[in-house]
């Protein structure tokens, strides 16, 4: 196990060692720990290619922070964040399996979408199909029990059955459910839930999605609910049977 210990990196790409186009086989990173590092405009997994996508085994993150990063498709295994600081950290086509995130963590945004401007190109699709095979092989993708979110998050992008949550502050929706429509004529005008279950109709392929409280959350103009709005919601979506009951 390597470990590093208060060190930026910057600019930096698994892509920039060998470009995908060239490589042979997937790239693997595995087996480090990184505590109170900084990453600043770094990019993991740029490729287009579902056979070269990007392994990540059995890394920690400890008390780390990253400005103006992007998680592209990578395969991510076996990895521990606990307490991340970020802008607004995203993720776009990647797959998880045994992520557990816990602690503060910063504004979030997981999406399937590989090539979100074309959601119907061919890369698109072999990596939806991809990954949905990818996922018939995961007893559970994401453990968020412990994470204290900030502000955002927003997890489209992972089968929601496979997230362990609290269900005090994080709900399930299935897709068969928010399709019935219900949702739009209940009072949620004081929360963020009709956006995020929309977001999910017609930017995601998954069938469950996982509707998540922050825990520190910022009132301002652009976020003029409380948390005990949120939660309220979240009630009334469960009340009204569109969440999953526990």
């Amino acid at each position: 196990m390597r470990i590093f210990e208060k060190q930026t990196f910057e600019n930096l790409s698994n892509d920039l060692l060998i470009p995908w186009p060239f490589r042979k086989a997937s790239y693997v990173i595995e087996d480090l720990e990184f505590h109170n590092c900084t990453f600043l405009n770094c990019a993991l997994s740029l490729t287009h290619d579902v056979r070269k996508r990007t392994i990540v085994h059995r890394v920690t993150l400890s008390n780390c922070k990253e400005r103006g990063c992007k998680l592209y498709p990578a395969i991510v295994e076996d990895v521990l964040i606990d307490n991340l600081s970020t802008h607004h950290l995203q993720s776009w086509g990647a797959v998880f399996k045994h992520v557990t995130l816990r602690g503060l963590i910063g504004p979030l945004m997981l999406s399937d979408m590989v090539t979100p401007a074309q959601p119907n190109s061919d890369i698109q699709r072999a990596f939806t199909e991809a990954n949905a095979a990818y996922y018939t092989g995961v007893d559970w993708a994401l453990d968020i029990r412990e994470a204290e979110f900030e502000n955002d998050v927003d997890l489209r992008g992972v089968p929601g059955h496979l997230i362990r949550r609290d269900p005090e502050t994080q709900v399930l929706v299935t897709r068969a459910k928010a399709l019935e429509g219900k949702w739009r004529n209940l009072k949620l005008e004081r929360t963020y839930w009709p956006t995020a279950i929309e977001f999910f109709l017609t930017d995601s392929h998954l069938d469950s999605l996982v509707l998540v409280v922050p825990k520190h959350l910022k009132s301002s103009s652009l976020w003029p609910w409380t948390r005990q709005d949120l939660l309220n919601g979240l009630k009334l979506l469960r009340e009204e049977g569109i969440a999953e009951p526990e």
